[in-house]
């Protein structure tokens, strides 16, 4: 992941053009639906309710965090999916924890069952730190406001070779689609995580392609129209003279693509 220099123009013509990607994959995805009748897949009785996950060979990102601080970690994509229900789940990590710098870790995990309840944002975090040595308890630690609205977090700590970590843990999940978004920052050492970081990494979370799944695709298009680009909350502001009017008018053609999706969906 090469370095690479963020102005706030271009991310507001990024937006915009995700925006549209978004409208127009949903077309396209209507188009294909009417066509195809879906038959669910049939689970004898007494199978595994949780059956193993299995790792895709050579899998196509479906996502994308762009974010300058990371440019130079390493950063690994895996796709997991659940054979019985497909259910899938879309991980994105940078760093280790025997590595210097941060660690972090983004996971999209899509229910492959409907009715399927995700638990409380402290177990679920716990449940996915089980393999590392854990020297502080994982417990509450209020909210961030995000594009995805607010988000539950999660403070932990962690250690490997007597060398810990601070961590901020987030987990949120969603109705309609069914799924969540969860994950963790882990400073480089015992020092507090800023939250803005953790607001930075939500905020530049992007969608690559839907996999087929209109409400997927029109979740992260509502979600593109109330970014905060990284905590500047209007981003009228911290734009030159020469710029406040079309970025104002961006924002306007932005509102109105989402109120349009939106009753479209009802």
């Amino acid at each position: 992941m090469p370095p690479a220099a963020y102005s706030l123009s271009e991310d507001i013509r990024a937006t915009f053009v995700r925006v549209l990607a978004y409208m127009g994959g949903l077309g396209l995805v209507a188009i294909a639906a009417a066509g195809i009748s879906h038959v669910p897949a049939l689970v004898e009785p007494g199978s595994a309710p949780h059956p193993q996950w299995i790792e895709v060979e050579n899998p196509h990102p479906a996502f994308e965090l762009a974010m300058p601080e990371l440019a130079t970690i390493r950063a690994h994509y895996a796709i997991l999916r659940r054979a019985a229900d497909a259910a899938r789940k879309d991980v994105l990590t940078w760093g280790t924890a025997a590595a210097p710098g941060p660690v972090v870790r983004v996971e999209i995990y899509r229910s492959g069952d409907l009715t399927e309840a995700f638990i409380d944002p402290e177990s679920e975090i716990a449940e996915r730190i089980v393999g590392y040595s854990v020297t502080d308890d994982v417990k509450p630690a209020g909210r961030i406001d995000s594009k995805f609205g607010a988000v539950p977090l999660v403070d932990f700590a962690i250690a490997l070779h007597g060398h810990q970590r601070r961590c901020l843990g987030f987990a949120r999940a969603f109705a309609q689609p069914s799924m969540q978004i969860a994950g963790w920052y882990c400073s480089p050492g015992d020092e507090i995580v800023d939250r803005s970081a953790l607001t930075c990494v939500l905020d530049r979370l992007t969608m690559l392609s839907a996999g087929g799944d209109p409400s997927l695709d029109a979740m992260f298009a509502r979600a593109e129209i109330k970014r905060t680009f990284c905590g500047r909350r209007d981003p009228i502001f911290a734009a030159t003279s020469e710029h406040t009017g079309s970025i104002r008018g961006r924002r306007r053609n932005l509102r109105h693509i989402g109120l349009r999706e939106t009753i479209r969906l009802r």
